[in-house]
């Protein structure tokens, strides 16, 4: 069964609430551990998601994303990480101990997760224990159970024994929250028993019984006060409660004192005296400092020292919570910190770590500032702050919105007419982001601040731009087509009308124009006076438009010439302005009309190195004069490369006698005059038939490591390398292989596998084309070497006391396979006794037998099997329990009355296995065992429970009978039964 340290279906508590619109929040931003068995592998799904479903990936921390390892590593559709069981022989700290972290994205942007540090934890031998402890008589005794610190960390005590039952907290017996067992008030009877812990491993599930330890009570005895449960240091986070432990054996009973920091500490609220030691409920940051454990009485005093560490969550916090802004834009992110000093923050935008740079600042002592200017479209999306400190981590996001900040009119002036000496305002209200920046012509010509024309502006309360062209006194110069131009940096706007100013009318002057052949031309008869009756062009006498290139727009005086031709279009045009029915005024503007350079299009046919080249750029049209130049990759081309060019009126030819791959690129015939300079490129591909460089060969690669199949070549264009492969030793029957994050072809060529598995072996195909002469391939065998595995073995075994034992470990890997067995750290050789080594080969496996005759108490405990070859090693641990009857127990006469006697026992070594009963027979001085019916003994034989460490004889005539030694037994599961005389 799959097992997660940390449960991951938590509530989504974290969904960015203030960002609705958001599809992105985390399912567990707490995650940031997951220990598992390797055992059991593990299943983690990603703590990141998003509605509707988004897509997942997972990463190491490195940035590198994950790939699959058949049987190893998987990463499911739905974005779930999947560590598969595996052996000891398998684990790659880059799988098995590493830190991960999770990616969700959607086309609003992208989260990562914070870092999970996913830990495997591989099966080892280990023992807990219990040592004897001295106590008095109505004081208190402490056991504890002693874990070993490689283990300490995954192992909790579960259960305390009495003997063979288990103990429940209660009035006499407490187990405390680090699993030591108090018994208070201890009486004689509490000495008469074997005390035990029971512990389990948190990921194996594997549990340990401890040895039995016994508890010394003595008489109450004047004496200063001993420390029998303290403290060195204790860890906890805030809002827990943690204790303390301070518990002294003394006569009489000790007094206990506080101390934080030196201070006396007041016990009351939070703080509370147990029968521990000091229990702090709901613990805070300002609890952290030094304590002291003051214990004394009459005789003498005893301290315990030790500190308290509360630490606060690890957070952060994003202000401000929403941000909604425009193209252009700047945009400012701070993130405060809670729950440590001296952190990293790192600042991230759609998962990519960001540094400063032209638009991008990071500010403040911890880089806690992040500002950016000049915001464009694709700035927008998830920002995320990360904090780490050691190995915490904490993160906030909030999701940046990018509006488009063009800018737009939102009001403007109109069309009017004026009068002479009239004032004029006109107002031009634009919105954007950034601010626009407003700009005003008069029929094209810009408005400057002074003479008669007055601007000025103001920002409104909503963030718009309204500026104002006043004219104080307009006359009739002031008339003609008025623009305002609003621009900032993510695009310009304009709006425009005419203002007409009565009086005599009249056209501003005119400039010559020169048109470009082939593309549309403009021409303005700028009107100024009103009224007029119409505004009309000519050319050569005749009402303009005559064809359908020609558009005149009335209303404005614009003449618009669509692809523009030198024989139709050159020449003189007259605006005429119709001022009274019998008046018009005209004026003329003479347009040129220039043709620009035409190259006939050329491409480079197919050379092969060595071959000669004649390309000739030839400009079929264009006003002369016409000068052609010639560039290769955008740069003049170098003497050096040996290319000759002839120029000959309208043709420039490039000549290269012996090509070699330095003449390859792009070559550009750029033709000029006095109308544009235009260009044509092509490609000059000087082709090689493609060759080996480096062969692939046969070669060994090792189960669990990366390896490199090594094949590059030469040719031009660069060779396109196919990897193929076929399974096995067989007849090859190849067929592409899938790449994929484990295996990659390199930039030269070569096929590297990461993680190499089983199924590798095989044939590899490399094959090299380029369309230039024949393809060239090559094949090549990978052996996979497979590291010594244990493959089976007993995790537990069980023996009889006296009798033959036998445990086996299968291995499989590379020949020779060397097994070597060990007894907890002592390896086991030819020479010691009782032991003895067989090994046989079975097919491709090596069976190794450890036979143990006659088996001892002695050899309980830990066997392992080292499976050993050339590439690895692997263990396996067996954990021996060797059963025997049990030890006789302790006995003694504890009162003897007229007709009763009662006996007091103390249970010995079990024999590895529970004590079922103790049975009780006495004997008269003939050996016979008194007889049940004669009325001198009755419950004769008796059996007494285990949890009953005494037992009442009634007696009818106890001076009629010789008192002859009593025998008791205990009674388990294997051999017979030992007894004790009294």
């Amino acid at each position: 069964m799959w097992i997660l340290a940390l449960s991951l279906f938590q509530s989504f508590a974290n969904v960015f609430s203030e960002e609705a619109h958001s599809s992105l929040y985390f399912v567990n931003a707490s995650l940031q551990e997951v220990v598992f068995a390797s055992t059991s592998g593990t299943l983690v799904p990603c703590p990141a998601a998003g509605i509707p479903p988004v897509t997942l990936r997972w990463y190491l921390a490195t940035g590198e994303e994950i790939y699959d390892v058949p049987g190893i590593r998987h990463v499911h559709p739905n974005g779930t990480l999947q560590i598969f069981p595996f052996p000891p022989s398998s684990f790659s700290t880059l799988i098995h101990d590493n830190t991960y972290y999770c990616t969700a994205e959607t086309p609003s942007g992208k989260i990562r997760s914070q870092d999970v540090h996913i830990k495997a934890v591989l099966r080892e031998p280990y023992t807990v224990r219990v040592e004897d402890q001295k106590t008095m008589r109505g004081n208190v005794a402490v056991f504890k159970c002693i874990i070993p610190s490689s283990v300490e960390a995954y192992i909790t005590v579960v259960s305390w024994e009495k003997d063979t039952v288990s103990l429940v907290s209660g009035s006499r017996f407490l187990i405390t929250s680090t699993g030591a067992l108090y018994i208070k008030d201890v009486q004689n009877e509490d000495g008469l028993y074997n005390y035990r812990c029971i512990t389990r491993h948190r990921y194996t599930g594997e549990t340990r019984q401890s040895n039995s330890a016994r508890l010394f009570v003595s008489d109450p005895a004047n004496s200063a006060p001993s420390i029998l449960d303290g403290f060195d240091h204790r860890k906890a986070m805030a809002g827990q409660r943690v204790e303390l432990p301070c518990k002294a054996l003394g006569h009489p009973e000790p007094d206990y004192r506080w101390l934080k920091d030196n201070m006396p500490l007041e016990l009351s609220g939070r703080f509370q005296k147990t029968v521990t030691g000091l229990l702090i409920e709901n613990t805070r940051p300002s609890d952290s400092g030094s304590y002291v454990c003051e214990v004394s009485n009459r005789y003498g005093t005893a301290k315990v020292i030790g500190r308290l560490y509360v630490k606060q969550p690890l957070k952060a916090t994003i202000s401000p919570r929403k941000v909604k802004s425009s193209v252009g834009s700047q945009v400012s992110l701070s993130c405060s910190v809670t729950g440590t000093e001296d952190q990293e923050l790192s600042w991230y935008r759609n998962g990519e770590i960001l540094n400063p740079g032209k638009n991008v600042r990071i500010t403040g002592i911890n880089h806690e500032n992040l500002i950016m200017d000049h915001m464009v479209k694709s700035d927008g999306g998830a920002y995320q702050c990360f904090v780490r400190k050691d190995k915490l981590s904490a993160q906030d996001y909030v999701q940046v919105v990018l509006e488009d900040g063009t800018p737009k009119i939102i009001s403007a002036f109109s069309e009017k007419v004026v009068s002479p000496a009239e004032p004029v305002s006109l107002m031009c209200s634009v919105k954007g982001t950034p601010l626009p920046t407003i700009t005003w012509t008069l029929d094209d010509d810009p408005i400057l601040k002074g003479g008669g024309h007055r601007i000025s502006q103001m920002i409104t309360s909503e963030g718009n731009v309204v500026s104002y062209l006043n004219i104080s006194s307009s006359q009739v110069r002031d008339g003609g087509v008025y623009r305002c131009t609003a621009n900032n940096s993510a695009g310009v706007v304009l709006y425009q009308a005419r203002i007409n100013v009565r009086g005599p009318a009249s056209i501003r002057p005119m400039k010559n124009i020169t048109a470009i052949a082939g593309r549309d031309t403009y021409i303005h008869c700028r009107v100024i006076g009103y009224p007029y009756y119409s505004i009309k062009w000519y050319k050569n006498s005749n009402l303009l438009p005559f064809n359908h290139r020609q558009v005149a727009f009335e209303n404005n005086g614009t003449l618009k010439l669509s692809d523009v031709q030198k024989e139709v279009d050159e020449g003189e045009y007259t605006c005429n302005v119709l001022v009274q029915p019998q008046l018009s005024t005209s004026q003329s503007v003479h347009v040129t009309v220039k043709v620009p350079p035409f190259i006939q299009p050329f491409e480079f046919p197919r050379f092969s190195i060595g071959q000669r080249v004649f390309i000739p750029c030839v400009v079929v049209s264009g006003d002369l004069p016409i000068t052609i130049t010639w560039q290769k990759d955008g740069r003049p081309i170098p003497a050096s490369l040996g290319v000759t060019i002839d120029n000959i009126d309208f043709t420039s030819s490039l000549r290269i006698s012996n090509l070699s791959l330095m003449h390859n690129g792009n070559y550009t015939c750029i033709a000029r005059n006095e109308a544009a300079a235009v260009e044509h490129q092509s490609q000059l591909i000087v082709r090689v038939p493609p060759k080996f460089v480096v062969q692939p060969r046969d070669q060994d690669g090792i189960y669990g490591k990366a390896v490199i199949l090594n094949c590059s070549a030469e040719g031009y264009p660069v060779p396109t390398i196919v990897w193929k492969f076929s399974k096995g030793a067989g007849v090859p029957q190849f067929q592409p292989i899938a790449l994929n994050g484990r295996i990659q072809v390199l930039s030269n060529g070569s096929l590297l596998i990461k993680h190499v598995v089983e199924e590798d072996s095989g044939y590899y195909l490399c094959k090299v084309s380029n369309d230039v002469g024949a393809d060239v391939s090559k094949s090549m065998y990978l052996t996979v070497k497979i590291p010594a595995m244990i493959t089976s073995y007993p995790n537990t075994t069980l023996a009889t006391q006296g009798q033959k034992k036998e445990m086996s470990c299968t291995a499989h890997g590379e020949k020779p396979i060397i097994v070597r067995w060990e007894k907890e750290d002592r390896v086991i050789n030819p020479e010691m006794a009782r032991y003895l080594v067989s090994t046989k080969e079975a097919g491709e496996e090596v069976i190794s037998t450890l036979q143990i005759l006659p088996t001892v108490r002695e050899d309980s405990g830990f066997f392992s099997c080292h499976a050993i070859n050339s590439y690895g090693e692997d263990r396996g641990i067996i954990q021996l329990t060797v059963q025997e009857p049990p030890d006789p127990p302790e006995i003694e006469i504890k009162d003897v009355k007229a007709r009763t006697i009662t006996l007091r026992w103390t249970m010995g070594f079990d024999g590895n296995s529970p004590i079922t009963g103790y049975d009780i027979e006495c004997k008269n001085k003939s050996a016979s065992a008194c007889p049940p019916r004669t009325g001198l003994a009755r419950a004769s034989p008796a059996t007494s429970s285990p949890s009953r460490p005494t037992r009442q004889l009634l007696t009818v005539h106890p001076r009629k009978f010789t008192w002859s030694p009593y025998r008791l037994g205990a009674s388990g599961s294997p051999g017979s039964m030992p007894s004790f005389k009294i």
